[in-house]
């Protein structure tokens, strides 16, 4: 199992690019202590259609340093936990748990079988 930390804003900030309107959608507000930006990626991510939210998924699996040529499946997690958490396949087969932060940090949680 590796844990590895992988920022998406960039990630993020290219997924939203598109209609001005879906932009909109992936930047909500978030009136927490300590997000400098005024930005909840964590939902902004979950707000985006899935082909970008894979997009992202992707960008943050490859940050770890991880092999992935394609995002097969992403399902949110049901978690108490107040980051947004999701079970990401890759297409070779290997699982991962990403948790994105409000903050925009990502930490990828990989288990290859």
């Amino acid at each position: 199992m590796r844990f590895l930390p992988a920022t998406i804003m960039a990630s993020l900030a290219l997924a939203a690019c598109g209609s001005p309107e879906s932009a909109q959608k992936a930047e909500p507000k978030n009136e927490t202590a300590g997000n400098t930006g005024g930005v909840d990626y964590a939902a902004a991510v979950a707000a985006l259609p899935p082909g970008q939210r894979n997009g992202v998924f992707f960008r943050a699996v490859r940050d770890a340093g991880l092999p992935c040529q394609k995002i097969a499946s992403a399902e949110p997690m049901g978690t108490k936990v107040k980051n947004g958490e999701w079970k990401v396949h890759c297409e070779n087969g290997d699982a991962h748990l990403i948790s994105i932060g409000h903050d925009g940090q990502a930490i990828v949680t990989s288990r290859s079988d």
